[in-house]
This record gives C-alpha cells, sequence and structure tokens, in this order.
C-alpha cells in the first residue's frame, strides 16, 4: 500500500468534506478549471506573501524547490535549520505518523532558544475561524517532525494602515497570536488526519451527505457534481443552510414536499406563494408611495470599484474600495428622452479625485439620484467626502438625493416566482423585461473588478485596454439603463397593473 500523504489544503478540504478531498484525489475528471477571479486571488496572495518576508526586517532564506518536491523542501528546511539560519520562509515538514505535510510562510527562531514560532500570512484584515484549523495541522506537522514550537501567529493586513510613499511592510501587517486556540485542536487534528489518511485508500468515494457544509468556509467545488438531483430553486433558497439541511433530510429538497406548517414569515413566505401560484406579486399602494419621492429630473447612478490588498496609492487603506467608472443616465422630465453619461479612468493614476470631480459636474444639485442598492454607492460617496474635503458638500448632497430601487423588490411589492428568491438587478431586470446581462463580455461587478484590477496592476497587454474600455463602458451603462426599465415598470404595475 502506498504511503499516505496529506498536505494542508488537502487538509482543509478534507476537513469540510471528506468526499470533496477524495474527489480531488481520485477524481481529476471532475476538478474545475480556475477561473480568472480565483486565479487574481491566487497571484493577490503570492504579492502578499513576498511584501511579507520584509515584515522582520531583511535577512532570512528561502526553500524554493517546486511544488511537488516535498521531500527537496523537506530536506532543504533541515539544511537551513543545521546552518543555523533563524528565518526561514516556505519552511517544510512532514509528520512521521499520519504523512501529513505542510510548508509554513515563516519558521522564525525564537532568540536565545531552541524554539521555533510558527507564522502564517493570510491576505486578510482579521483571523478567521479556518485559519484556525489551517495553522492548527501546521502545528501538528511541524511539532511531529520534531521542531519544538513556542507560539503560533497569523500574519494579517492592518486596515488601519494608511498608505503615504512606499508600502512599509512592518506597519502593514498585524501579527496575531493564535497559540492558544491552536494547541486546543490537536485532539482532532490528530484524529481528522488520521481518518482522512484513511479514506484516501479506499477505492470508493466515502458516503457523505450534501447540505450545509457545501457552502462553508467556501462553497466546495464539486458542488456542481453532488447536488445533480436538487432543483435549481430548492429549501436551501428559503431557509438557512443549516436548517435547510434538516428539512431536507426529512422532507427533501423540493419545495414541494415542504409541508406548510415549516413555512417561514416574511419575505420568504411570499416567495413560496408565488411560487406555487406563479402569481406576479404587486403591492400597489407601496409601490405608488415609492413612486411620489421622486423629483425630476431623474439621475440613474451606478459605480464600478476596485478593491486592492495592497493600497496602491497614497492616502488608501488595504482592501479600501476605489471608485473608478460611473454611469448615470439622466431622464429630465417624465417621458422625456435619456442623456448618457460616463466616467471610466484610463490610466493607472489615482482615479478618485477625477471620478469625484465628474459626478459632481454630471449629477447637478437638484433630483433623485436613482441607485440600486444605496448602501454601496452612499459609502463610497462618504469615503469620497472624507479623502477630498473641498468636495464635502457637493458630495453630501448628492447623497442626501439618494433613493433605492431596490427596496420595492426586496420588500417584495413586486416579485415575480421567477426571481427565486432574488432581488438582485441581475435577477429583476429579466424578470420584468426583454434584457438581460448574459449577453455582455463583462456581466457582473467581480469580472469587471477582476479586469481593472489587472489593468492597475499591469497584468494586462496594452492591445487589450481598448476591448477592456468598451466591455466596461457596456456593462456599467446596461446597469443603470436597467433601472430606467425597471423604474418604468414599478410605474405601471403601481398605476395600471390590476
Amino acid at each position: 500500500m502506498a504511503e499516505m500523504t496529506i498536505s494542508k489544503s488537502q487538509y482543509m478540504k478534507g476537513l469540510q468534506c471528506s468526499k470533496a478531498l477524495w474527489f480531488y484525489r481520485h477524481r481529476k475528471d471532475l476538478k474545475p478549471e480556475v477561473t480568472p477571479e480565483q486565479q487574481a486571488l491566487f497571484d493577490t496572495g503570492d504579492m502578499i506573501g513576498k511584501l511579507a518576508m520584509h515584515y522582520f526586517g531583511e535577512g532570512g532564506v528561502e526553500v524554493d524547490n517546486e511544488y511537488w518536491d516535498v521531500s527537496g523542501a523537506i530536506e532543504a528546511t533541515k539544511s537551513f535549520v543545521k546552518k543555523g539560519e533563524t528565518l526561514i520562509f516556505e519552511a517544510t515538514a512532514k509528520h512521521p505518523v499520519d504523512g501529513g505535510y505542510s510548508r509554513i510562510d515563516i519558521l522564525k527562531k525564537v532568540d536565545g532558544t531552541d524554539f521555533w514560532d510558527l507564522i502564517e500570512v493570510k491576505s486578510s484584515t482579521e483571523v478567521k475561524d479556518y485559519h484556525i484549523d489551517d495553522m492548527a495541522f501546521q502545528y501538528h506537522v511541524f511539532y511531529g517532525a520534531g521542531y519544538k514550537i513556542r507560539k503560533c501567529f497569523m500574519l494579517v493586513l492592518d486596515n488601519s494602515y494608511v498608505r503615504q510613499g512606499e508600502i512599509d511592510p512592518s506597519r502593514i501587517f498585524k501579527l496575531e497570536d493564535i497559540s492558544d486556540l491552536v494547541f486546543s485542536k490537536q485532539a482532532e487534528v490528530e484524529a481528522v488526519a488520521g481518518q482522512l489518511g484513511y479514506i484516501l485508500q479506499r477505492p470508493k468515494e466515502p458516503d457523505v451527505r450534501i447540505g450545509a457544509r457545501c457552502f462553508a468556509p467556501f462553497e466546495c467545488e464539486y458542488k456542481a457534481y453532488c447536488w445533480q438531483k436538487v432543483p435549481d430553486y430548492s429549501v436551501f433558497n428559503i431557509f438557512r443552510k443549516q436548517k435547510a439541511e434538516e428539512i431536507m433530510h426529512t422532507h427533501g429538497a423540493d419545495l414541494e414536499s415542504l409541508p406548510e406548517d415549516l413555512w417561514p414569515a416574511g419575505n420568504k413566505f411570499i416567495d413560496l406563494r408565488a411560487y406555487f401560484s406563479r402569481d406576479i406579486i404587486v403591492d400597489k399602494a407601496n409601490i405608488r408611495a415609492f413612486l411620489k419621492q421622486l423629483e425630476y429630473p431623474l439621475y440613474f447612478l451606478d459605480y464600478e470599484t476596485i478593491m486592492p490588498s495592497l493600497p496602491l496609492f497614497d492616502g488608501t487603506r488595504p482592501f479600501q474600495q476605489l471608485p473608478f467608472q460611473f454611469s448615470v443616465h439622466i431622464q429630465k422630465e417624465e417621458g422625456a428622452e435619456l442623456t448618457h453619461l460616463e466616467y471610466l479612468h484610463k490610466d493607472t493614476s489615482d482615479p478618485r479625485r477625477n471620478f469625484a470631480e465628474k459626478l459632481i459636474e454630471y449629477c447637478g444639485d437638484s433630483g433623485t439620484v436613482v441607485v440600486y442598492n444605496q448602501a454601496f454607492e452612499i459609502a463610497r460617496n462618504k469615503e469620497l467626502a472624507r479623502d477630498f474635503p473641498e468636495y464635502f458638500d457637493a458630495i453630501t448632497s448628492i447623497n442626501a438625493r439618494v433613493i433605492d430601487l431596490l427596496v420595492p423588490f426586496r420588500s417584495r411589492w413586486l416579485y415575480n416566482p421567477v426571481q427565486k428568491g432574488s432581488a438582485s438587478i441581475k435577477a429583476v431586470l429579466p424578470a420584468f423585461t426583454e434584457l438581460s446581462y448574459d449577453e455582455l463580455a463583462i456581466s457582473n461587478g467581480g469580472q469587471a473588478m477582476q479586469q481593472y484590477g489587472d489593468f492597475m496592476a499591469g497584468r494586462l497587454s496594452e492591445n487589450l485596454w481598448p476591448d477592456l474600455w468598451e466591455n466596461l463602458t457596456e456593462y456599467c451603462k446596461q446597469d443603470t439603463y436597467a433601472m430606467v426599465l425597471l423604474l418604468d415598470v414599478l410605474k405601471r404595475y403601481g398605476d395600471t397593473h390590476e
């Protein structure tokens, strides 16, 4: 029988679901391709990891064996330790019993002792629950391999850090001691690691029921395969995941099997009522009250942003959302022709000042500003007003004129059962109009963020810029035109529909 081995990432996969780990090792045909968005996350992690090498100052050595050369990396680590190195990046070890192996981002010698600290770098601003499990496995491996470990740390980004000049590695990170939490998990790690190793030796996939585990801490990459018999609209769209799992194992995932005494209250009750009746829900009184708030001219407004983990510009913080594009459709009076204006920042400088100036110019000083999910645009505006105080009054005035078009749909004043419980503009638009996002080259905000982020980071070839500008313009323009159409839909159902 082949030696059992399991990496940290495989342990984390198996901790969520042993079937997913078995698929990863034995069903390569099921593994989906890496998406551009996922690759961008990997690239970001690598960039942050390289910056973190300078957190403790200059110096240190790196184990740079290829990822598949685990044995070579283990021997290189031992060699560095023997030579007296005190700061080792990508140090690698293997547990002698269960075969678990791991590379720790930073292995740091405790001054004047033969103890070491384990330090893992994460591209987040706080320690998450799954980070504890991640480090718990690494401690299990290094301790089992004979290393004396004093403490375990997470090195995460400090979102209070404001860039001024070159990024300071000693200030942009913060060190979080998670030792006690890691130590308390060792019995669990030992049991799970041994169990997963045994499962991987079995010729057949383990029998694991689908449920809440398929979503946490991340949605499983094999979910499409395991959920083939679950309808697109099921109890998991109606209830929280753990509750939905309980109901599914008692009554099935189909809504047709859901007893009426289990129907939840509120919006989900409305969703179910519409699903079974196939009727569009219309609350004319509330729709009319919403429409009465509108004051012409109307400005239908939408933003696109990037959210770089490492701040790109002076005065910005890790993960601060930076608006680089907006679209606005303007209607001066009811029934009037639309005017479309936009701003798209087309170089790698800080986009915010130009964005704010054009926003103020295009949105005037009177009339309703219509957005979809006002929390987003209002928050971005507050940040612009904070960072550019000379525009504070004008931007604050725009915020005071905002009305949220999401409200009538989120509140189910108008609801079509084909929305399947979603009030996102991507679900509402095709439910009431002939327009959708399916044919757009950029069809969601995540793609816009990722592709513009590639441009900002210099990863996008210059010959691809014209296509990017065209695709971003088409996408953002559709968002604001969609709001124009949906407002017309509300007027139609509020005024004439019975």
